[in-house]
C-alpha cells in the first residue's frame, strides 16, 4: 500500500466526494460498488459509470489537478483504498516506468469514453443493451451464463435509458429464444446470433 494512502469503509448511499470538489486523491475500489453520478438538466441523477471491485478511478482528473466532474457513490457496502495525489506525483518523479503505465491507462480510459458517447448517441435502445451484455461476454461464441453486475435499474441509467426500455428489449430477447433471464442472471445461448438481431431492423 501507498504510504499516506487510508482505506475508507462506506455503506450504502454513502457519498465518496461530490461533483465540483478539488481532486486531491483518486481512489481505488477494494470491494463493493461504486456508481459515479451527475445531475442531468432536467435535475435526475445521471449514471456515468458503475464501478466493480479491482477499479480505479478519478485518475484522471486528479492526475491533471482538476474538479470531479460526477459525484462517487457507494451502491453497496464497499472499501476504497484512497490515494492522495500529492504522495503519488513523488511516486511517480520516482519511477518512470509507473508514469508510463498510467500515461497508458489514462490513454485507454480516453479511447473508452469515446465509445460510451457513440453508444449513447448514435445506437439504438436495442443496440446499447446487447451491446452491454456481449461485453460481459468472453471471446468465441459459445453459449455462456452471466451475472449482471448491478440492478437493472442502475444499468439502464448507465445506458441511458428508462428502466421500461431496458425490461422491454431483455423481454423481446427472450421471445427471440436469444437469452433466457432468471433476475440478475442471464444466460446468452449464442453471441453471434444476439450480434446479428442488433443489427436488423425492425
Amino acid at each position: 500500500m501507498f504510504k499516506g494512502a487510508r482505506v475508507l469503509e462506506m455503506n450504502v448511499g454513502q457519498i465518496l466526494f461530490l461533483e465540483g470538489d478539488a481532486a486531491t486523491a483518486f481512489y481505488f475500489l477494494l470491494d463493493g460498488q461504486v456508481k459515479l453520478v451527475t445531475s442531468a438538466a432536467d435535475g435526475h441523477e445521471k449514471i456515468v459509470d458503475i464501478l466493480q471491485g479491482g477499479d480505479l478511478f478519478a485518475e484522471a482528473v486528479a492526475f491533471l489537478g482538476y474538479r470531479y466532474p460526477v459525484q462517487a457513490i457507494a451502491a453497496m457496502p464497499s472499501r476504497v483504498l484512497e490515494i492522495p495525489l500529492t504522495i503519488f506525483l513523488v511516486i511517480l518523479q520516482q519511477h518512470q516506468e509507473l508514469m508510463l503505465q498510467m500515461l497508458g491507462r489514462l490513454s485507454l480510459r480516453l479511447r473508452h469514453l469515446i465509445m460510451e458517447l457513440r453508444h449513447l448517441t448514435v445506437e439504438s435502445a436495442d443496440q446499447r443493451v446487447v451491446g452491454y451484455l456481449l461485453e460481459l461476454c468472453p471471446s468465441g461464441n459459445s453459449p455462456v451464463s452471466l451475472l449482471l453486475p448491478a440492478k437493472k435499474a442502475m444499468i439502464a441509467a448507465r445506458l441511458g435509458l428508462t428502466p421500461e426500455t431496458f425490461s422491454r428489449v431483455l423481454k423481446r430477447l427472450r421471445e427471440e429464444h436469444l437469452i433466457t433471464v432468471e433476475k440478475l442472471k442471464i444466460y446468452i445461448h449464442r453471441p453471434s446470433a444476439l450480434r446479428q438481431w442488433a443489427k436488423e431492423d425492425r
